[in-house]
């Protein structure tokens, strides 16, 4: 945090630098001892298993420049003394953002966030300093943090909200304050909280009570929730982006080069078509990168020479990444997690590979509600016609493999699992693993890369 100091900080949060001259630096702000880099300024939260002072020492010896805590504890570095580190993370993101003159793009939606946001922030660095949500960390915490390593040199930053439950997505919308505010899409997810999918749309639409009067709503002009979200948005500006030829920004000619791992598609705005590349098999992505776009059209960038800026994305880890596997066979670890929707849309990835032996590892779809086990049968469903084999572990799927049973198989174990794998894969093979994150299935795609 190249403008900031620590007396700086302290100020903003009405506290005093304890051990130091306040003037002293530091590079980013962490709150975790284990992913804390030389110069980063340690925050101690309390969480509901861990407390951060207990890794004061650790984050020491890695280097921390200084520290904020609750307990006056004996330190040989500089810190702020406070009350409550949450608060103090949620008292510093406001300043932060009542003082920061650039351009703020706050995204949500049940799928593709992380992704967008990562592909709008290569899209903005060519244009200017640009700030972003580390990784997923789209939390009560993870929003506040954002906002409290945002300095006034960025021209942008772009801010992931996530949420599981009702009534997230207003409170982290209030602390944004976007000028553009995206929704990528709302689907099945979350349910064992939010209930249903409409729930799910109420829920995402908070993020346009706190756009910006003079603000831009970007929304998905496919979705059934289209017309609840444009009623939602009032007199305020609205871009449409998506696969109907209706949408400001819409998507054609969509193609997948799996020898060259890359997808290509034109994008046809207002003023011309463009024709784009970027890295990668995941079709979805074009939508992905059709909603970063329609930001940079309500930025109004020159889309034509910041669409070139596509093949320079870098995508999450876990998303579709392909690697080599056992036998001289594929591998796409989409492991990160899933719901109904992504699910279907890796099945479509498969679908389209039909010179290749396509092996489906599934597992369990999380927080899913009363309708679980429909949603798991939906999936092998369609999974029917797109795959070879249906690999499975969890009692879930157990109704849905009835309707698979030539391609479906269950395994009690992902060891089980992972011995028939190894003995029925060869060259010809693509194998594309997924699932909850809670599933674990990353263990899975790991032991199949060579």
């Amino acid at each position: 945090m190249k403008n900031e100091t620590l007396a700086s900080i302290a100020k903003k949060v009405g506290r005093k630098v304890i051990g130091g001259t306040g003037e002293e630096n530091f590079k980013d702000i962490s709150i975790d001892s284990r992913t804390l880099k030389p110069k980063d300024l340690f925050v101690a939260l309390k969480g509901h298993y861990k407390d951060g002072h207990d890794y004061v020492k650790q984050a020491e010896e890695k280097g921390a420049s200084a520290f904020v805590i609750e307990k006056d504890i004996s330190l040989g570095r500089p810190y702020i003394l406070v009350d409550d580190c949450y608060e103090f993370l949620d008292n510093l993101g406001t300043q932060n953002r009542k003082q920061f003159k650039g351009n703020v793009i706050g995204i949500t939606g049940s799928n593709g966030k992380t992704t967008t946001k990562d592909i709008i922030y290569t899209l903005l660095s060519s244009e200017g300093h640009c700030h972003r949500t580390k990784g997923n960390k789209n939390n009560h915490i993870g929003v506040p943090l954002t906002l409290a390593s945002l300095q006034e040199f960025n021209a942008y930053a772009v801010i992931e909200i996530g949420t599981n439950s009702p009534g997230e997505i207003n409170k982290l919308s209030a602390k944004v304050l976007p000028d553009i505010a995206l929704i990528t899409n709302a689907v099945s997810s979350h349910l064992e909280k939010l209930k249903s999918k409409g729930k799910v749309a109420e829920e995402k639409s908070n993020i346009l009570k706190h756009l910006k009067e003079n603000g831009t709503a970007i929304l998905p002009r496919d979705s059934e929730f289209y017309s609840y979200w444009k009623e939602k948005c009032g007199t305020k500006r609205i871009i449409t982006f998506g696969s109907n030829e209706n949408s400001d920004i819409f998507l054609s000619n969509i193609e997948t080069n799996f020898s060259k791992d890359q997808i290509s598609f034109n994008l046809n705005s207002p003023q011309k078509t463009i024709h784009c590349v970027m890295n990668g098999i995941a079709i979805h992505n074009s939508m992905n990168a059709c909603s970063a776009l329609a930001v940079c059209f309500a930025l109004n960038i020159d889309l034509e020479k910041i669409s070139k800026t596509l093949r320079n994305v870098v995508y999450p880890s876990r998303r579709m990444e392909v690697h080599k596997a056992l036998r001289g066979a594929l591998v796409i670890d989409d492991s990160y997690n899933a719901n109904p929707d992504s699910m279907k849309k890796s099945l479509d990835v498969l679908g389209d590979l039909t010179d290749k032996k396509r092996i489906f590892i599934a597992g369990e779809m999380a927080e899913l509600g009363k309708d679980q086990v429909y949603y798991h049968e939906k999936i092998c469903k369609y999974a029917d016609g797109k795959v070879e084999e249906f690999l499975c572990i969890g009692k879930l799927w157990k109704e849905g493999l009835s309707h698979i049973p030539k391609i479906g198989k269950s395994f009690s174990s992902k060891v089980e699992l992972l011995d028939y794998i190894n003995t029925n894969i060869s060259k010809e093979s693509i194998i594309l693993v997924k699932g909850s994150r809670s599933t674990g299935m990353d263990f899975i795609a790991d032991e199949l890369k060579v």
